[in-house]
């Protein structure tokens, strides 16, 4: 994925936690979704499905595989947000699982978006997470999820990252009594 559509997925996350006044973690997907318009249903998948995101009568609606972990449920809940509001549902086959480094670049968005979403780094940055159990902890995803996030925050803390964007500073002042009552 180039680095356009990296910010353009990251700087969309930023832009929802601000839309929509999400001031503390773990971020509430479903009720997120619910304040947007968007339906989120548990189905019995298959074993190799998460979910998957789709039109309805013309409104956009989640389908999570009720028989995943609740921290997965959540990461293809915020993954299958982030293709509605990345415009991506309609234009290919999408595939929520894991994620892979052949994944094509709308997978990689969509994966980056919910990433950011669940776990923005100014936040644990503020936090002052130390490790991969932290992360889970403060953003109830799976040990996978919040081992990609505290590497990249390991990654952005070594070159001083972090506040750099009007978006990101706005998200980190939003975020100010959460982090100020979690501090680890």
């Amino acid at each position: 994925m180039d680095y356009e559509h990296y910010m353009a997925a990251r700087d969309m996350s930023w832009r929802i936690l601000l839309d929509e006044n999400v001031q503390a973690l773990p971020v509430q997907v479903s009720v997120l979704c619910r304040a947007m318009g968007i339906s989120v249903r548990l189905y019995d998948g298959r074993k190799d499905s998460d979910g998957e995101s789709t039109l309805l009568n013309g409104k956009p609606m989640i389908l999570v595989n009720r028989n995943k972990p609740i921290p997965r449920q959540r990461f293809t809940a915020a993954h299958e947000l982030g293709h509605i509001l990345l415009g991506h549902v309609g234009i290919g086959e999408l595939v929520n699982r894991e994620p892979s480094p052949g994944d094509n670049p709308i997978e990689k968005e969509a994966n980056v978006f919910a990433s950011r979403l669940l776990a923005p780094a100014c936040v644990l940055w503020g936090c002052g997470v130390q490790s991969t159990e932290d992360v889970m902890k403060l953003c109830d995803i799976s040990r996978q999820a919040a081992a990609f996030r505290w590497a990249r925050l390991q990654k952005l803390r070594g070159r001083k990252r972090f506040l750099t964007s009007p978006l990101e500073r706005s998200v980190y002042q939003q975020f100010g009594p959460f982090i100020a009552e979690h501090k680890l």
